[in-house]
């Protein structure tokens, strides 16, 4: 049988006494030496460099940002626009133009331009997409369908914008994310800035989904209120026009507005309809602003259809021209699908307020009567 390794019983006497004494000290001395002397020893540096953080310096920094964001904000939630007239007015929203695109009717851009600018109390208001912004970083090939470089699009743009303004013709604008908004998504340039960040520009620039509060009149004005709406979200419908209107009326607005406008998806429509239950009932009216893109206009021939509208749709877009008239005496909202018919009834709307306002309208009344009784009437067959 073998000896265990602890087994001194070999060893004399002398030795065991010896190990065990030193056993014996090595306990008690042990027990008599401090826990700190048995401790880890941390070196020191000497030179070594850190950084200090601060959370309070951050959040500084942080908060100063965004105040410098707000002071440089170019548009807003909502905006407020008067127009001290008795005389009805009209609106002609304008949206998804994409001037620079080899798809852009300009011929029927510059007609209803130049209408507006030249028609008395015509107005207008920009419903983005102004230009097409074909820029490589976002869809390459959108750049080979653009017949005019982003630059010279938004400087083009900003002028015809700038020489609306200067004859108190823009209401407002909209901003969103698309096409000129993808310098923004692409290289951090605001294109709001570019097309209306000019010096003495008058006008609101109003968030995707806010608010114009616009006052009709001189001593008692009428006040109406438009959503108004590049892009909305999940409630578009093609076989309904109306429905992302709707929804994001009563959503968002909290059923308070008078007209909902919405661009983006190339489509026109007009409508109207009561909102509301009993004694809160008030009339809705309901636009879609169309494109200048890829359509055609009366006899027009030659028209080049938009492409990405047919590749995505099935069909190209919907002709401009939409509009809304608005009275000063009264609260109502009057709308029109085409824009020559609109025009028309502007006009005529106008004048027969201007014979009102002249005391004329008996008069007019009675001449009206008489060429109608000299008109020979058709004999029956």
């Amino acid at each position: 049988m073998g000896r265990e390794e602890s087994d001194f019983a070999y060893a004399p006497e002398s030795v065991k006494d010896e190990w065990n004494s030193l056993m014996e000290d090595i306990s008690s001395a042990s027990s008599k030496v401090s826990k700190e002397k048995w401790g880890h020893f941390t070196p020191q540096f000497l030179d070594t460099e850190s950084k200090n953080y601060d959370p309070s310096q951050t959040l500084k920094v942080a908060q100063e940002r965004r105040q410098l964001y707000a002071e440089h904000k170019i548009d807003q939630q909502e905006g407020n626009v008067k127009i001290k007239t008795n005389m009805p007015i009209t609106i002609i929203p304008m949206g998804d133009i994409h001037w620079g695109s080899i798809f852009t009717n300009y011929e029927l851009f510059e007609k209803h331009r130049n209408t507006i600018l030249e028609t008395p109390g015509l107005y207008t208001i920009f419903m983005h997409n102004l230009v097409d912004n074909g820029i490589p970083g976002k869809y390459p090939n959108n750049t080979l369908t653009n017949g005019v470089p982003p630059a010279e699009q938004f400087r083009t743009m900003q002028s015809y914008v700038k020489q609306l303004d200067e004859k108190g013709k823009v209401l407002g604008a909209v901003t969103s994310d698309c096409h000129e908004g993808w310098s923004w998504s692409v290289a951090g340039v605001d294109a709001s800035e570019l097309l209306f960040g000019y010096k003495g520009r008058k006008f609101p620039i109003i968030e995707n989904g806010g608010i114009l509060h616009l006052q009709v009149g001189k001593k008692n004005p009428e006040e109406y209120n438009l959503g108004l709406w590049h892009k909305q979200g999940p409630f578009n419908s093609r076989f309904n026009p109306e429905h992302a209107l709707r929804q994001n009326r009563r959503l968002y607005h909290e059923g308070g507005t008078d007209i909902e406008i919405g661009a983006h998806y190339h489509n026109t429509s007009v409508s109207a309809s009561y909102e509301g239950a009993r004694d809160i009932q008030r009339v809705v009216n309901w636009i879609r602003v169309g494109t200048y893109k890829g359509v055609a206009s009366g006899n027009e021939k030659g028209a080049v259809t938009d492409r990405w509208s047919v590749d995505k749709f099935g069909t190209s877009g919907n002709p401009p021209g939409v509009s809304v008239t608005l009275w000063s005496e009264r609260h109502m909202v009057d709308n029109q699908i085409d824009f020559d018919t609109a025009v028309e009834k502007h006009m005529a709307i106008r004048t027969l307020a201007l014979v009102n306002e002249m005391g004329l309208t008996d008069r007019l009344s009675a001449l009206m009567n008489s060429q109608d009784s000299n008109t020979p009437k058709r004999r029956r067959s």
